[in-house]
């Protein structure tokens, strides 16, 4: 077997390894998924403090039903998490934007972040 072959898949291994903890971590100490995280995340780094739909579902890379459904959740959690709103120069499209307590627990869940991307990168 190639070595390459093997350090890719020891490497693919250990990624999976500390998605999985992340998302355990992030369940267990805020209440939240690593999607729903990575959500807040482009939302707070987007320039307006929000973004369309659809480009956040890209980003993310959940299908149009999955991001749907997550979207509701996030909006009914812990006072809200996010905010959806109508864009004004198209009815069609759909802007999801990041509330004061969708930051709170965006940096919240930053720490728990950190504290395992650090291991994982050194």
């Amino acid at each position: 077997m190639s070595n390459l072959t093997q350090e890719w898949l020891n490497r693919t291994r250990e990624q999976k390894k500390n998605l999985e903890l992340l998302e355990t971590r992030l369940i267990e100490e805020s209440n939240i998924t690593l999607n729903e995280y990575y959500v807040l995340y482009f939302l707070n780094i987007s320039e307006e403090k929000e973004m369309r739909l659809n480009d956040l579902q890209l980003e993310i890379g959940l299908s149009q039903s999955a991001m749907s459904r997550m979207i509701s959740r996030m909006e009914n959690k812990n006072c809200s998490l996010i905010e959806r709103h109508c864009c004004m120069t198209d009815r069609r499209g759909i802007y999801i934007g990041i509330t004061k307590s969708g930051f709170l627990k965006l940096k919240s869940s930053q720490k728990i972040v950190d504290s395992i991307v650090r291991k994982f990168l050194n």
